[in-house]
C-alpha cells in the first residue's frame, strides 16, 4: 500500500476544509436591531462566499415574502438573498410598532443600516441592491448616495419621479374613461387630482388604473379597506417621496443601474422610467422591457426576472466597471 506524504495529506485536508466552508449553506430569519428598532432579515444561500444580494420590497408597507419564492430558487445557487420587512411590515410589524409618524428620512436611515449590517455580517464590500416600486425609491436614493458599496442596483417598476408619473397615467385613464364613456369611472376619476390630497384621490386613480390595465377594479381584487387601512401609517410617507424627481436630483450615478419596465405599468408609469434612462450617466445603463407584465413584475413573470438577474450577474463579474 502507496502512503500519502504527509505534508501532501495536510495540503489536501486544508484545501477540503477551505472549499467545504465555502459552500456552507445559510438559513437563517433573524430579528436585527436596525434604528433603533427590531426588523426582520431573512437571509438564504447555498453558498457563503456568493455575492449579496438585497431585495427592497414596494408598498410601503408591502413585504415581499408572499411572492419571493417564485424567484427565489431560481437564485439561490448564486447569490446569499435577502429579504427584509421594513418597519410597520410585515413580521417586523408583528415584533414591535414603530414610532409614528415615520418619515422618508427613517426609511433611507434603515437602509442604509440594512446594508451595513449585510457587508458587516458577510465580509463583503459590495452588494446587489434590488428595488422593487416604493422600495426603488429607497434603492436609488442609496445608489446615489453611496455607490461605492453596489455592484450594481436594479430598479423592478421603481418609482423616479412618482407625481409626473400619477399625471400622466390619470390623463391616459381619463381619456379611456370618456372613450368607454363610464360614468363611474368619470365621476371618481374627476375628483382626483395630483398630488393626491386624500386616500380617496389615491384609491380612485388605483381603482381606475387596474380596470384599464386589466379590468380588474372589483372589491374583491381591490378592496377599499385595505387603502384604509395603510393610509394613517403611509400616505404621508409615500406622498412626501412621490415629490422626488430623480431625474433633476440624480442625473448620474456611479455604478451600473438596471430598470426593468414594462408598457403596461401604469402605476409606476414606463414613460417616466424611460425618460429617466435617456438622461442618467453610468458606469453602465440597461433598459429591460417586460412585456407580459403589469407593475407586478416579480410575480408576474418570475422566471425572466431571474434570469435577467442572474445576467446581471454574469455581465457585473465579466466587466470591469
Amino acid at each position: 500500500m502507496q502512503l500519502i506524504p504527509g505534508r501532501f495529506f495536510l495540503a489536501v485536508l486544508f484545501f477540503c476544509s477551505t472549499y467545504a466552508f465555502s459552500q456552507e449553506k445559510i438559513r437563517t430569519k433573524d430579528g436585527v436591531q436596525i434604528n433603533g428598532l427590531k426588523q426582520y432579515i431573512e437571509v438564504e444561500a447555498k453558498d457563503s462566499s456568493k455575492p449579496v444580494l438585497l431585495f427592497l420590497h414596494g408598498g410601503p408597507g408591502f413585504s415581499s415574502r408572499s411572492y419571493f419564492n417564485s424567484i427565489k430558487k431560481g437564485l439561490l445557487n448564486d447569490f446569499i438573498l435577502v429579504q427584509w420587512d421594513q418597519r410597520e411590515t410585515g413580521i417586523t410589524k408583528a415584533w414591535n410598532i414603530a414610532p409614528k409618524p415615520i418619515s422618508t428620512i427613517q426609511m433611507h436611515q434603515d437602509t442604509e443600516e440594512v446594508i451595513a449590517y449585510l457587508l458587516h455580517r458577510f465580509d463583503q464590500k459590495k452588494i446587489y441592491l434590488v428595488g422593487f416600486s416604493w422600495g426603488g425609491y429607497l434603492g436609488l436614493t442609496y445608489a446615489r448616495n453611496q455607490a461605492e458599496k453596489l455592484h450594481a442596483y436594479v430598479s423592478i417598476s421603481g418609482m423616479v419621479s412618482n407625481w409626473d408619473s400619477e399625471q400622466k397615467t390619470l390623463e391616459l385613464i381619463e381619456a379611456k374613461a370618456q372613450e368607454e364613456s363610464l360614468p363611474e369611472a368619470i365621476q371618481e376619476l374627476s375628483r382626483v387630482s395630483i398630488p393626491f390630497s386624500s386616500i380617496d384621490e389615491l384609491y380612485f386613480q388605483r381603482k381606475w388604473t387596474a380596470y384599464f390595465i386589466n379590468g380588474k377594479n372589483s372589491k374583491k381584487s381591490y378592496p377599499r379597506n385595505l387603502f384604509d387601512h395603510w393610509a394613517p401609517t403611509w400616505l404621508d410617507v409615500f406622498s412626501a417621496a412621490s415629490y422626488e424627481d430623480f431625474r433633476e436630483s440624480t442625473p448620474s450615478i456611479d455604478c451600473p443601474i438596471f430598470f426593468m419596465v414594462s408598457r403596461k405599468d401604469l402605476v409606476a408609469n414606463y414613460k417616466v422610467t424611460e425618460s429617466y434612462f435617456d438622461l442618467i450617466k453610468a458606469p453602465a445603463k440597461e433598459l429591460i422591457w417586460f412585456e407580459r407584465s403589469t407593475h407586478e413584475i416579480p410575480s408576474e413573470e418570475p422566471k425572466r426576472l431571474v434570469e435577467e438577474l442572474l445576467r446581471i450577474k454574469d455581465q457585473i463579474m465579466t466587466r470591469n466597471y
